[in-house]
């Protein structure tokens, strides 16, 4: 996006409306030099300090430890009672990823669906089909202000963002989790090539529809493995072709340009990792056998029926996402529970196959199989509640802080610059009380991205995730709170937002229905805005404002606490930061 004219950009600052924070509200964000001082400090690979300081400053760490000199410009925060620990990251998410129409799949369009969180199809998501490697994400990626947020809230601090649906799914980028954050703001970008073994059509049977060329696609998974066997293939003898004529030109003729084989060639050679999609058994024995004959520099994700292919996970690395399936979804599980024949006995194996499940990260664990967690796409409340659900299924606690913080961060290829508390790396931590994230009684009270410091007020411990952790069925519906305990926004408010350029007022009208609302913002330089994405969760609001001048685009994401009739916030204004904004509602 283009940077708008100072003279408009000045004067749309103070465009800021304000409906109040859904979930627990995020107050602003503060950077500068800070010292962290009496916290109990989990560095995760250099022991735990009591209480110790930290030091921060221009987004780093640059000293750590019980005796630590503060220096006279430093912020001074004491955590006393507080603990300490590096931030979260979750290296399976689609935040800020268009979703693409479920089902769609007539001419290929189907190969992705709907990713991690609540976001409408578009015509940009279209014209992917599943089998784009040359797909990088770092361009299109943009995570709203409340989507972060609730990334923080849940302690995460950086994700890795790809696309979720295909055979050849494109490129990740790892994305911070700050306000509005694009792939512009990557901590790194085409981390990896990302494999499935979903067809053209979405799934394993089925037509698999055709590609812009109108070469038709696999909708089967032997269609798929052939498709994917084939590509590898071509992009190492185009490779090759490539680096001869670099080599010397004379009296070859130049090669065709081809990006999709193009991209390719680091993955086909074993020098860019592959994350293969395997949530189940076969997926994993297939996924190995792949790396086996290419050499393949492979990750596995998913793996949720690693716990029955513990032999081939040996030696390969592996991310689990702790969004359990049900039991029925297992491979296996809906034969077996037919043979039964006591009438008790479905239960006894519903039983039987969740604490398989939950218990996954344990028996990899025990098998010696090293691994990183994450979310699978679930909500960021629900990522730590099925953490804690695998530790309580036998994971140690601090094999499990491990695998969501430096394990992760290796794998992403950072782990010389994230996933610990050490002098040198980025400032991303979380701050609890009542013990560290992974408690089951702890809070989030602060998250810092990149040294920035992010509160985190009257946070609710995290719910139990129905069962499931966040997939849809009970307790893993997007949303928040049900509707009968919104506050009833309706109506009309008269706010004022205290931007960098000085007071400016506008009126809102709202309509709701339930925890949802619609409405327009009046009195913008603009004109009238319609906003999107409208949320109440208790006595917590949000709503996003997409403004347009020409060919410019400026997005505000609105955030704030309704008390009776008035309404206090903030509002993010992406790289010009946060403004404070109050309203009242009038008779």
């Amino acid at each position: 996006m283009h940077s708008l004219p100072t003279t408009l950009r000045r004067r749309l600052l103070g465009v800021v409306l304000a409906v109040a924070a859904s979930t627990p509200a995020v107050l602003g964000a503060q950077q500068g030099t800070w010292a962290l001082t009496n916290a109990r400090i989990e560095t995760v690979t250099k022991g735990v300090i009591e209480k110790g300081t930290i030091l921060v400053r221009d987004g780093l760490i640059i000293a750590v430890g019980a005796e630590v000199m503060i220096p006279a410009d430093a912020r001074v925060v004491d955590y006393a009672k507080r603990t300490i620990t590096p931030a979260l990251i979750d290296l399976t998410s689609s935040l800020g990823l268009s979703a693409a129409p479920a089902g769609g799949g007539g001419g290929g369009g189907g190969g992705r669906g709907a990713a991690g969180g609540p976001s409408a199809a578009s015509a940009g998501a279209e014209k992917f089909n599943g089998f784009d490697p040359n797909r990088s994400v770092t361009e299109e990626v943009k995570v709203s202000a409340a989507d972060t947020r609730a990334a923080r809230e849940g302690g995460v601090a950086v994700a890795l963002v790809a696309p979720s649906r295909g055979a050849l799914r494109g490129m990740s980028v790892l994305v911070p989790m700050r306000d509005s954050a694009n792939g512009f703001d990557a901590v790194k970008v085409n981390v990896a090539q990302h494999f499935g073994f979903s067809g053209g059509g979405g799934g394993f049977g089925g037509g698999g529809g055709a590609n812009a060329a109108g070469e038709r696609l696999p909708g089967t998974i032997m269609g798929v493995i052939a498709y994917q066997r084939q590509a590898l293939y071509d992009a190492r003898r185009y490779g090759l072709i490539v680096d001869r004529w670099k080599a010397d030109p004379t009296g070859i003729a130049r090669p065709a340009n081809d990006p999709e084989l193009e991209s390719l060639v680091a993955a086909a050679r074993g020098q860019m990792p592959i994350f293969y999609d395997t949530p189940q058994e076969n997926d994993i024995r297939r996924a190995v056998k792949m790396a086996k004959e290419f050499d393949l520099k492979l990750t596995l994700t998913g793996v949720t029926e690693g716990f029955k292919a513990v032999d081939a996970l040996a030696g390969h690395n592996v991310v689990i996402s702790t969004n359990f399936p049900q039991p029925s979804a297992v491979t296996g599980w809906s034969y077996r529970n037919a043979m039964r024949q006591s009438p008790g006995d479905s239960a006894a194996a519903d039983k039987e196959a969740r604490k398989a499940i939950e218990g996954n990260a344990a028996t990899l664990h025990k098998a010696g199989v090293k691994f990183a967690l994450a979310s699978g796409g679930s909500r960021a409340a629900d990522f730590v509640t099925n953490i804690r659900k695998a530790v309580a299924a036998g994971l140690p606690a601090d094999v499990a802080l491990q695998a969501v913080t430096i394990r992760a961060a290796e794998l992403a290829g950072m782990g010389k610059a994230l996933g610990s508390i050490e002098v040198g790396k980025i400032a991303n931590f979380v701050v609890t009380e009542n013990g560290n994230i992974i408690s089951d009684s702890a809070r989030v009270r602060a998250v810092f991205v990149d040294g920035v410091k992010y509160d985190v007020a009257s946070q609710a411990p995290a719910p139990a995730a129905g069962g499931r952790g966040g997939r849809g069925g009970p307790g893993g519906t997007p949303g928040g709170t049900p509707a009968a305990n919104a506050t009833q926004i309706a109506g009309t408010w008269r706010m004022t937002i205290d931007s960098p350029q000085g007071v400016q007022s506008v009126s809102a009208t709202f309509t709701q229905n339930g925890s949802s609302f619609s409405g327009k913002i009046s009195g913008l330089p603009t004109g009238d805005a319609e906003i999107s994405n409208g949320r109440v969760d208790g006595n917590k609001a949000s709503w996003s404002l997409a403004l347009s001048f020409g060919a410019q685009s400026f997005n505000l994401d609105f955030n704030g606490d309704i008390t009776g009739n008035r309404m206090t916030g903030s509002v993010a204004l992406g790289p010009m930061g946060n403004a404070p904004f109050t309203g009242e509602k009038t008779p």
